[in-house]
């Protein structure tokens, strides 16, 4: 047996490793058999779920949304504007075009909150305050929206991704029939 051999399996050295994956570091010491094994173990157990974890993540990707809402959106000096008929929209995909596109415009610097008034929503869909306030409590049951503030409302994630995935290619059937 070499020194080298001698010395790492000698329990007066210790062996200790120290492993970062992403911002979760840990540190083992022992002997070189137990550090080996607890290293597999640790990598075995963590990955996997840190994988899994990053899979079952939702986010809002500006970029991603952005190229999404080309020909549907358009940044003006006015602000952010819906460039397409929203006619088929029911009540409920209305508002959350406009919850959406407030979070939008302050994403990309347009606007300095993601919320919107409850007042702002009714002159913005033409509908009545009471059809608003009904359908803002849906969406804020399931998780679209949320409320902030007195009469203030905002996407959530969730909602976000509910508008990009379905009322968006909604909007772009239109735009293409138009």
């Amino acid at each position: 047996m070499s020194n080298a051999s001698q010395e790492l399996s000698s329990l007066e050295h210790p062996l200790e490793v120290t492993i970062k994956y992403g911002s979760l570091e840990k540190r083992i010491t022992g002997s070189p058999d137990q550090v080996a094994r607890d290293v597999l173990s640790f990598l075995h157990s963590v990955i996997p779920t840190l994988e899994l974890a990053s899979k079952l993540s939702m986010s809002v990707d500006l970029a991603e949304l952005s190229k999404a809402c080309e020909g549907i959106i358009a940044v003006t000096q006015e602000g952010l504007v819906v460039a397409v008929p929203v006619d088929g929209l029911t009540d409920r995909e209305l508002i959350l075009l406009h919850l959406a596109k407030a979070r939008l415009a302050e994403m990309t610097g347009k606007s300095k909150t993601d919320t919107i008034q409850a007042s702002e929503l009714i002159a913005a869909t033409k509908r009545t305050s009471g059809t608003v306030a009904g359908r803002l409590s849906e969406l804020c049951g399931e998780n679209l929206a949320e409320r902030k503030g007195k009469g203030e409302y905002r996407a959530t994630t969730l909602g976000m991704h509910t508008f990009q995935q379905t009322i968006l290619p909604r909007l772009k059937q239109t735009r293409g029939g138009t």
